[in-house]
């Protein structure tokens, strides 16, 4: 599960040091999309040097590749890449390898790969050259494995695809059109024919009865309960991301403020000019004093604003933005003696 938080102190000035744990709170939801991913494609896949190393032979293979005009699998082996050890540069090439060899599922699968990330200029380009390359040209197969089989058997679902083997765990892109479905789970079997609509998610569910729900053709058994389809409607994550940066950058400027705040109290009161202070007075304390205030104002203001950004942004998380795989963003709230504080979260699955 990933979350984060923040808190609003109303106190002393130097309550604002507390603001420090806004930025961390504000980015650790940006660590669940590549755990999310790792989940989609399994357990999670090697890690440490493992799967650095192995994340480095699949990119040399995609480099060679692609030296050879092998685009088709250049593109697959970029991908697996990027999805041992995420990286721009890994992404980048998968898009441009599948763009090349007009490999529309792929392409959208990797499309879909990079909702959340922070993409740098190049791979935010390729991005929008590969959206528009592939928009409308693929849809999803979904198999949904309910029902528990009998004591002893295997109880995987294997999948197949046009006769290429499927990864049944995760929604599976196809290119639009009629496609032959093989799953299998124990002793069970079925074989079917799905009609893909453009954007549209046939749900293939395997259970004591075998049955493709929302596909067309083939003479498929009664539908035992269609699973939940991805969402089709709402704003794409990017907006979340977005306004979770700007909320980060506001409260970052909110910190530096509120130490130059506490910063000038110090010296205010280090200096003799708060009340009941022994010895000479400066001059300037009066000065000093509204400057101070300023400075409070200032950082009251940025205060305000990061809460704006981040209530915003807790609100499209919630009841806007198009989350998929059963990931839910929900809002906490809680009090103490000194303070309010509000929670956001991010589960997955």
């Amino acid at each position: 599960m990933g979350s984060s938080s923040f808190r609003i102190p109303c106190a002393e000035p130097r309550t604002w040091l507390a603001l420090a744990g806004l930025c961390a709170a504000l980015v650790a939801p940006l660590a669940v999309p590549g755990r999310a991913l790792a989940q989609a494609n399994g357990s999670g896949g090697p890690s440490g040097a493992a799967g650095v190393d192995r994340a480095r032979a699949a990119y040399d293979r995609g480099v060679r590749a692609n030296a050879a005009g092998d685009h088709a699998n250049a593109a697959r082996a970029f991908a697996e890449a990027d999805a041992l050890a995420p990286q721009p540069a890994s992404l980048e090439a998968a898009l441009e390898s599948a763009m090349k060899a007009d490999d529309a599922p792929l392409g959208a699968d990797l499309v879909e790969r990079a909702d959340g990330r922070a993409p740098d200029a190049g791979l935010r380009k390729t991005l929008e050259a590969a959206r528009k390359r592939f928009a409308g040209r693929t849809g999803k197969i979904r198999v949904e494995c309910r029902a528990a089989p009998a004591r002893g058997a295997d109880g995987r679902c294997l999948a197949a695809v046009d006769g290429a083997a499927a990864d049944a765990r995760r929604p599976i892109y196809v290119a639009v059109g009629p496609h032959a479905v093989v799953v299998q789970r124990g002793d069970e079997r079925i074989e079917r024919l799905v009609d893909v609509k453009a954007e549209a998610v046939v749900v293939v569910e395997a259970g004591p009865a075998l049955a493709v729900v929302g596909g067309a053709g083939g003479g498929a058994g009664p539908a035992t309960g269609a699973a939940p389809a991805e969402p089709s409607s709402g704003l794409s994550r990017g907006w979340f991301y977005g306004g979770l940066s700007v909320t980060a950058v506001f409260g970052a400027i909110t910190i530096v403020s509120g130490l130059d705040a506490v910063a000038q109290h110090d010296r205010f009161v280090s200096d003799g000019c708060g009340s009941g202070g022994a010895g000479a007075v400066p001059a300037d304390c009066a000065a000093r004093g509204a400057e101070g205030a300023r400075a409070e104002t200032r950082t009251n203001i940025f205060l305000g604003a990061t809460a704006v950004f981040a209530v915003t942004t807790a609100a499209l998380g919630i009841f806007a933005v198009r989350w998929r795989d059963g990931t839910q963003a929900r809002l906490t709230f809680g009090t103490t003696r000194a303070t309010a504080t509000a929670g956001f979260e991010i589960v997955t699955p």
